[in-house]
């Protein structure tokens, strides 16, 4: 007896949308990919960031601190609920390039994100890079 495991065909955010994203990150242009209430949990941070306008604020804030910062997606999985997206993270430190790895768990309903956990050692990225994380 074989097992099968079927394909979970998802419309509007998936880890193809996080991919390109990440591998050239350009905040430029709005996208459809946030629902406007969404919710994104950064590892040390007190309260969650709350609606599209913070949550993108938080990711420019990022992008300014880091500014060739790109995650390469490694693994990923989709339970048709959440997608757990594996990555390691490339950029450029005090001392040279850098890599970290983490994961994104990120709830999508009608194509939007509606949240984001991201998890990874913050403090230990924060030494490799040679810069405060804090949002």
């Amino acid at each position: 007896m074989t097992e099968q495991t079927a394909a979970i065909e998802r419309e509007g955010f998936t880890v193809d949308t996080f991919a390109r994203f990440w591998a050239k990150p350009d905040l430029s242009t709005p996208s459809d990919d946030l629902r406007e209430d969404v919710i994104g949990y950064w590892p040390g941070s007190d309260e969650p960031v709350r609606g599209r306008e913070e949550y993108v604020g938080a990711l420019g804030e990022l992008l300014a601190r880091v500014p060739d910062l790109t995650l390469e997606v490694v693994e990923s999985a989709d339970n048709g609920e959440y997608l757990f997206i594996r990555w390691v993270a490339h950029a450029t430190g005090a001392g040279g390039p850098v890599e970290h790895t983490g994961i994104d768990r990120v709830k999508v309903v009608d194509g939007q994100v509606v949240e984001n956990r991201i998890f990874f050692d913050r403090a230990a990225f924060e030494r490799k890079l040679g810069v405060s994380l804090e949002l």
